[in-house]
């Protein structure tokens, strides 16, 4: 029984480190900090959203039944705050400019004669028009509130005269994207067949990023253990041929993963984009990708695998053997968790500047929204990425060959200079004491 109870003791103090430990708990953290996040843009997307009303007709009735669905729905909203109602006609650019003026993310316009139409048993004509802008999962669920409406209302109309058409003429609603219209989709439909194509990516660049650092942590604790790395490291080769032929293999490892990547996304992408999703076909709307923008994603993913390799190096270099190095790879797939959770739910337009500016200094995120912002034309985004990702990536490759130019990865940390002479201080310290 003592002997079960020393060996358990040993596996623990050998696996429970204080950065295995550290690691676990800022997984929490993040995970805390994300559901905190998504709670409020849930919050936020189902707070009373502002409404633009275009009035075409001549009777304000329309305008009265659309404020009174609005405050049913809305029972403490206070309308004048959030429907702002204008006399038509007002169309195409001009309705977008009054949208963005009045920071409503919807419209409802009414059509000419639409009272006397309905009360004559004849459809009258009110149609949604929708701002688009991609935002993740929670991005454009307020601009549903337009459409909510009209469908309510045509529902109460079907139901009072015994229609069994519907009522409301909606076919020319459209949703605002990239400086056009698109007519007769919805910004909720846009968003689950983009979403269907791009959720994927974010998912696959964490998967690719922590298998490949998962190979090179190991590989370096399996050289400790085995003694090669000290055995290479005294040979008559530079240190820096040593670092460039690692990171030059890992490149080489991570260029195959993304060129298989690459392949299968395109593959999946032009699928995809040959049919419809959601009733929506994303090459009619411009949503597409072009064999220069996928040249793009294939740079922005290959430097990102590089950063990461160079990351994996640094913290590999601390692993005393094979099973310390196990449990380093926590903080790289926490580091490659944190924009893949946010680009998928809340995406980089709906944070505030803050967490952008901690989102665009973590490198894994550029590859992982960069499809998204290739798709909506955000090209400053996308070349700010690759710049980033460059300066980054020369920064940890550096970092990495001074590394290996020490005697911190032969002699262990705790006998590098400055490391002593913190020791001999607080212990000198302690001893006065």
């Amino acid at each position: 029984m003592n002997h079960l109870l020393n060996i358990t003791k040993k596996e623990l103090r050998e696996l429970l480190t204080p950065s295995s430990v550290a690691s676990v708990l800022v997984v929490v953290v993040l995970f805390a900090a994300l559901g905190s996040m998504m709670s409020g843009q849930t919050e936020s997307a189902m707070a009373p959203q502002k409404l633009l009303v275009v009035n075409n007709d001549s009777d304000d009735w329309a305008v009265s039944q659309i404020e009174s669905v609005y405050g049913a729905t809305y029972p403490d909203a206070d309308l004048s705050e959030y429907i702002t109602v204008v006399d038509g006609p007002l169309a195409g650019q001009d309705l977008v400019d009054r949208m963005v003026e009045v920071g409503a993310g919807s419209a409802i316009v009414i059509g000419e004669g639409f009272y006397s139409n309905v009360t004559s048993h004849r459809t009258g004509e009110m149609y949604a028009t929708y701002i688009y802008s991609s935002g993740g999962l929670f991005g454009n669920l307020s601009s549903a509130i337009a459409g909510s409406i009209i469908s309510s209302l045509n529902l109460a109309l079907m139901t009072d005269q015994g229609w069994t058409e519907p009522a409301i003429d909606t076919g020319a609603s459209a949703t605002y994207i990239n400086g056009d219209f698109a007519s007769g989709v919805t910004p909720t439909e846009i968003d689950s067949a983009v979403s269907s194509q791009n959720m994927m990516v974010p998912l696959i660049i964490m998967i690719v990023i922590v298998m490949i650092g998962s190979i090179v942590i190991s590989s370096m604790g399996n050289e400790k253990e085995n003694k090669t790395l000290e055995t290479l490291l005294t040979m008559p080769v530079k240190r820096t041929t040593i670092v460039t032929g690692k990171l030059l293999a890992a490149g080489i490892t991570g260029l195959v993963f993304g060129a298989a990547y690459m392949v299968g996304m395109m593959m999946y992408t032009n699928g995809i984009m040959s049919g419809t999703v959601s009733g929506v076909n994303l090459a009619d709307i411009g949503l597409t990708i072009d064999a220069f923008d996928w040249v793009l994603i294939l740079i922005q993913m290959f430097l990102a695998i590089l950063a990461a390799l160079g990351i994996c190096m640094i913290m590999g270099a601390f692993a005393k053997n094979y099973k310390s190095a196990q449990t380093l790879t926590l903080p790289i797939s926490v580091l490659a968790m944190i924009p893949m959770f946010v680009i998928m739910f809340m995406g980089w337009n709906g944070l505030p500047l803050v967490l952008q500016a901690v989102l665009f200094i973590i490198p894994f995120t550029h590859p992982m929204m960069v499809m998204t912002n290739l798709m909506f034309g955000d090209m400053t985004l996308v070349y700010a990425g690759i710049a980033y990702l460059a300066v980054f990536t020369v920064a940890v490759i550096l970092a990495t060959v001074r590394l290996y130019k020490s005697d911190i990865l032969i002699t262990g940390i705790s006998q590098n200079p400055y490391v002593v002479r913190m020791k001999a201080a607080f212990s000198g310290k302690k001893n006065a004491e």
